[in-house]
């Protein structure tokens, strides 16, 4: 195996070709102020960030939760046009014959949840999925991570005893280890709300990356029952 020699060109940058992934997309330290894939120019920098993860945009509570329902891929960095926001999928999902849908799936348990349109739809990723808020007001915030679990059946399927286990990074910091979203919900179908205060901003770029460590299910025929998975992400300045 030869080395891949890639070089930084000037003007835009393009972080994704097809499936080659110019921005890291594993755990490890990106340099967030200086990577030319995450240089936008901010007009006013923002005190807070809503998205519907994999969904169209909606509004819940008067707040509007942006839409972010490109498709993701094995090896996908997507910035969108409003420069506020991109996101990062990377890895293949066992027994998928359409794996370029599955990055944002439709619920298939029943949902019982206030503000079902939150969590109809999810943003899946096989190995790392990582989002990137950008254009932040430099400071405190209060991040919210919203999570249903819609992919593993609520019946006595094989299908059921799927089991989602995965690790949850602020800022490149582990803050929530072998994250279970059934579990801490009480069932499939059930909404769950993560809160992390005090979360600092400091480039003007906030990221949120799930990982899958390995653990959860690993012999059912669809892996996506395993693998990290997100519903919608509120970010607020504290103290807002």
């Amino acid at each position: 195996l030869s080395y891949n020699n890639f070089n930084i060109s000037q003007g835009n940058p393009i972080c994704q070709n097809e499936n080659v992934n110019l921005f890291s997309p594993s755990w490890a330290r990106n340099n967030i102020g200086t990577d030319s894939c995450l240089k936008f120019v901010c007009q006013k920098p923002s005190t807070s960030l809503y998205i519907n993860c994999g969904g169209n945009q909606v509004i819940v509570n008067g707040k509007t939760y942006e839409d972010d329902s490109s498709l993701g891929g094995p090896a996908t960095f997507h910035a969108y046009p409003t420069g506020n926001k991109a996101f990062s999928t990377t890895g293949v999902f066992l027994g998928s014959a359409q794996a370029g849908e599955t990055y944002s799936p439709q619920n298939i348990s029943k949902l019982t949840m206030e503000d079902p349109q939150l969590y109809t739809r999810a943003r899946i990723s096989p190995i790392s999925l990582t989002y990137y808020g950008f254009c932040l007001q430099n400071g405190s915030y209060t991040v919210n991570l919203h999570f249903a679990e819609i992919m593993i059946p609520d019946d006595l399927t094989y299908g059921s005893l799927g089991r989602r286990v995965f690790d949850i990074y602020l800022q490149e910091k582990l803050v929530q280890k072998d994250f279970n979203i059934a579990k801490e919900a009480g069932g499939v179908g059930k909404k769950i709300i993560k809160q992390f205060n005090n979360v600092l901003v400091t480039s003007n770029t906030l990221e949120i990356r799930l990982y899958w460590a390995g653990k959860g299910s690993q012999t059912l025929l669809n892996s996506s029952v395993r693998d990290a998975l997100i519903s919608a992400i509120s970010v607020e300045l504290s103290g807002k």
